[in-house]
């Protein structure tokens, strides 16, 4: 016949009402809260979405149509679409440092994006030695006899409010709303990586294909352009020439 194993102790000294008020604290890594409020710094979105508004208004520069649709009936009334036309020429010109400036505010943001996944990996550790901590004091109680609860005025059984079991089982109920808390936070950092993937990718798209083909159609411009200069130079050098042989006839 064989003997039952050594039961296991508690999770904490219950006479140690310090201890029993502490349980769980190892696992809850206080310091993780300050490193994800320093992750929620907007800036690196933020940056990017200027970078990306300046991207537009450039890439716009080429139809003023554009630019005046933008500014509406009363911005046009009052010239503020001259204006934007002005500064969409001048975001043209500077195309290539907007590009490195918006590169810049990508990888920025892309750096956050390696935090809060990093934060998150933390967080779902922290849960899970929450629920281990949790779990461990309840499957103890649960083998141990309540022989606390004491007798109170007419024989009836008194509350056991203030005993180290209760005290015990009100810390986990605290471990419990922490760790609802700590899951609440994961599912919203996961929400933000979403959103910075998805900005990321908007970029990516601007940066991978609308701008060479913007790129292409500069050219094309500067092509027609300089076709449009060289056919002029044509008729202007032909017409000197004219001249010339006119005088030189004149002059014979």
């Amino acid at each position: 016949m064989s003997t039952p194993g050594p039961q296991a102790g508690p999770p904490v000294d219950l006479d140690d009402a310090l201890a029993v008020l502490r349980y769980g604290q190892d696992v809850l890594d206080e310091g993780l809260e300050a490193r994800i409020n320093a992750a929620l710094d907007p800036a690196a979105a933020g940056s990017l979405v200027a970078r990306l508004d300046e991207l537009r208004r450039a890439l716009q520069a080429h139809d003023p149509r554009s630019a005046r649709r933008g500014v509406g009936l009363l911005g046009r009334l009052l010239g503020r679409d001259v204006l934007a036309e002005s500064e969409a020429a001048g975001l043209r010109a500077r195309m290539g440092t907007l590009v490195a400036a918006a590169d810049r505010s990508a990888a920025d943001l892309e750096a956050r994006g390696e935090t809060l996944r990093r934060l998150q990996d933390e967080a779902a550790g922290v849960i899970a030695g929450i629920g281990a901590a949790i779990a461990r004091a309840r499957d103890w109680l649960a083998a141990q006899p309540d022989d606390r609860t004491g007798t109170a005025a007419g024989g009836l059984p008194a509350l056991p409010t203030s005993t180290p079991r209760a005290n015990l089982e009100r810390r986990l109920d605290q471990l419990a709303i922490v760790q609802a808390t700590r899951e609440q936070g994961l599912q919203q950092l996961a929400l933000l990586q979403a959103q910075d993937l998805e900005l990321l990718a908007r970029y990516r798209r601007i940066r991978d294909v609308l701008l060479p083909a913007w790129r292409q159609q500069a050219l094309a411009e500067a092509g027609r352009a300089g076709r449009a200069r060289s056919a002029a130079a044509a008729q202007a050098w032909a017409a000197i020439e004219s001249e010339v042989d006119a005088m030189a006839a004149r002059l014979d």
